[in-house]
């Protein structure tokens, strides 16, 4: 077997130090959602070279055929402001998935890094390949189905599609009609596309433009962003914060139990009525009936008199809905995982606020997060947790 010239092993020599390059680029990245997937694949490809380096075994169409040009696109991508996830999988049903290669933007946007020959790609388009080998049309239209099961504030993320290499104008037009956002430099056909098929243009996936951020903390904020949002769903959490006697001018206690008093000393610094009552103002106040039994069953069991009249009030303000009020939940609300703080009553909860297009109010963000690793994501207004203190005060010691 010929030895391979020394221009090839230059050149893989060259590669390696690539990848190795982007692997320290990714090192300044680590809060960043699946970056450590990126890495793993990155460092894949570079111990592959290093094998062929090795062996001295080299061949040309293996120097071609690394993945590492798409992959530094990828770092490319991940190193800019907003970017919040890498290598994001989605589930469309329970026999398809898809990988969304970044997320940026609180989620708002979701990117497909393409590095491939745009005329590969254009013949692609039109049928020109072997059997069963998907074009980036089809790949679109995973996207752009997936988008709309995975929506930020009840509207699907904008997709976009960016061509390393550049994309041939026809190609890039039908994407653009589908509603996909492209990026890159758009290239003069390589040759007459007599087949270009317009009928994307009464397709439903042309209704996606912009989308929301996912969870917001300031009330202000919230109010201004989402004033097309009068409907709020309030969890348990919500519900007792908002008839607790710490939030209604009782924190000036010294509790026994450590995490009243840490709640107290919040409470004190950051008091969250006034916070909960800016963002009832105006609006239409629901929750649903295992939110609101759960909640009751907690106040007759450990409120006192203020905070069980406080409930009553609250109960005039509340429209009750039935659990099960709205219909189905979507695919990925149904198969969320019930294990760790992805609880089934908060699974309920979040679920029947989504499906009635309401901005859930609660302090648990631990679902929320834990959701959201499951790639569900919810339109919510976390607020700080208090608890139900005033049966806890005659035994805790008052702050003068």
């Amino acid at each position: 077997m010929s030895q391979p010239s020394e221009e090839l092993l230059f050149k893989l020599d060259e590669k390696i130090a690539y990848g190795e390059k982007l692997v320290e680029q990714l090192n300044n990245l680590q809060d960043i959602e699946g970056i450590f997937k990126l890495r793993r694949k990155i460092l894949q490809e570079v111990d592959f070279l290093k094998k062929l380096q090795r062996s001295r075994k080299v061949k040309d169409e293996q120097l071609s055929c690394s993945n590492l040009r798409h992959l530094g696109a990828m770092v490319d991508c991940a190193i800019r402001p907003g970017v919040v996830a890498v290598c994001k999988i989605f589930h469309i049903n329970d026999d398809s998935k898809l990988l969304v290669d970044i997320i940026s933007d609180e989620g708002k946007t979701w990117s497909k890094v393409i590095a491939r020959n745009p005329k590969s790609l254009s013949a692609l388009s039109t049928g020109k390949s072997s059997y069963g080998a998907r074009s980036i049309l089809d790949q679109a239209l995973d996207y752009l189905i997936c988008a709309k099961l995975y929506p930020c504030m009840y509207l699907p993320p904008k997709v976009v599609f960016e061509f390393v290499s550049g994309i041939e104008k026809t190609l890039a037009n039908k994407l653009k009609i589908m509603g996909i956002i492209v990026k890159g430099t758009v290239l003069p056909d390589s040759k007459n596309f007599e087949d270009f098929d317009d009928s994307y243009e009464s397709s439903d996936d042309e209704e996606i433009f912009e989308s929301c951020p996912v969870t917001m903390q300031d009330v202000s904020q919230c109010i201004e962003d989402h004033l097309d949002i009068n409907v709020l769903n309030l969890d348990v959490t919500a519900m007792m914060a908002y008839v607790s006697n710490m939030t209604n001018g009782y924190c000036r206690y010294v509790f026994k139990q450590d995490v009243l008093t840490q709640q107290a000393a919040w409470e004190a610094e950051r008091p969250v009525k006034p916070i909960l009552e800016k963002l009832f103002a105006g609006k239409t106040l629901i929750c649903c009936k295992t939110a609101w039994n759960n909640f009751e069953k907690i106040v007759q069991t450990l409120g006192g008199p203020l905070e069980k009249k406080r409930a009553a009030e609250l109960k005039d303000l509340v429209t009750v809905y039935e659990d099960c009020y709205g219909g189905e939940d979507d695919y990925p609300r149904q198969n969320l995982k019930v294990r760790g703080h992805v609880r089934l009553r908060s699974k309920l909860v979040f679920n029947f606020g989504h499906r009635l297009k309401a901005l859930t109010v609660s302090a648990n963000d631990g679902f929320v997060r834990a959701a959201a690793q499951q790639g569900v994501t919810y339109a919510t207004f976390i607020h700080e947790s208090r608890a139900l203190t005033e049966g806890k005060e005659s035994t805790a010691e008052k702050i003068l």
